[in-house]
């Protein structure tokens, strides 16, 4: 009789308390949080002192290769600089000369090979004293290719930097030449979305190597977790996960795991090791900006 009292006291509690147990699927279910990010950031450094003339973008605005992103003119001591380097051009009219003063010297040298030919022919000349000419010869020949050589770098140097300059002044440049009067611009460099843009009005001045303007696609985004050594054999690349944006009411989206990074982003063997997992996400009405935290479920 006791006996059964506790089964029916059992099935009373199973009835009434049932016992927790996630499933499988429940229980394998990993959750980590990161950032979205754009796939690529790209920006045109200022190519010298500067002072800003306009602001032609603002953050979200949809730009192509080239497009103006800001204008500007150069600094007095700056433009000063440049006109100096345009002018010069590749600077090779020192190695030209040295290169006709070799050119007389092997005629020269020439000439008397050629006429101790003839004296050795006739057993007159010395053959050591044709040879060491003929040496001669062939140094100055030598001499001239690495003269020539080091004209054509300087030259195609020199273009290189024209080309480069010519992406600023949007208007083709040639050695020697005034440089224009109109004002210069940053292009942008990749076709993309303005995603920054610095604190800067007309008038300000700008350093060297200053990024003002920041462009990348915002279709697709890249999300970014650090995933725990533990968990990392739950994940494989081209396996897909649920995406949920706090920052847009837990909205969910599907992103494909695109690269698992072989390094601990931590080395020290008294921490846990965590590696960067990285996530394609599709963003074809540019709901995701850069920076919304994301929560990942694998």
């Amino acid at each position: 009789m006791q006996r059964y009292s506790i089964r029916f006291a059992a099935l009373l509690v199973a009835l009434f308390f049932p016992v927790c147990v996630s499933s499988p699927a429940q229980a394998a279910e990993t959750i980590l949080t990161g950032k979205v990010l754009s796939t690529v950031m790209r920006t045109e450094p200022m190519p010298f002192h500067a002072i800003i003339d306009e602001i032609c973008v603002k953050p979200g605005d949809a730009v192509k290769k080239g497009d103006p992103l800001l204008r500007f003119h150069l600094q007095s001591e700056a433009e000063r600089v440049l006109q100096k380097e345009i002018t010069r051009g590749s600077d090779t009219e020192d190695l030209r000369g040295k290169i006709l003063e070799l050119e007389r010297e092997q005629a020269r040298m020439e000439a008397q090979c050629k006429k101790s030919r003839q004296l050795v022919a006739s057993g007159l000349g010395s053959r050591q004293a044709l040879t060491r000419q003929e040496n001669e010869v062939s140094a100055i020949i030598e001499r001239i290719g690495l003269l020539r050589k080091t004209i054509k770098k300087a030259e195609d140097t020199f273009a290189a930097r024209l080309k480069e300059l010519e992406k600023f002044y949007q208007v083709p440049l040639t050695e020697g030449m005034i440089l224009p009067e109109s004002g210069l611009i940053i292009p942008s460099p990749i076709d993309g979305y303005v995603l920054s843009v610095a604190s800067i009005f007309p008038g300000s001045l700008l350093p060297q190597g200053a990024e003002p303007v920041v462009v990348g696609p915002l279709d697709p985004m890249l999300i970014q977790v650090p995933v725990y050594e533990g968990e990392l054999s739950d994940i494989a690349e081209g396996k897909t996960a649920r995406v949920e944006i706090p920052s847009l009411g837990n909205k969910k989206f599907e992103a494909k795991v695109t690269e698992i990074s072989w390094v601990s982003n931590d080395m020290n063997v008294d921490k846990p090791s965590y590696f960067t997992v990285k996530l394609m996400i599709p963003n074809p009405k540019f709901e995701l900006k850069p920076g919304f935290k994301a929560v990942v479920r694998f």
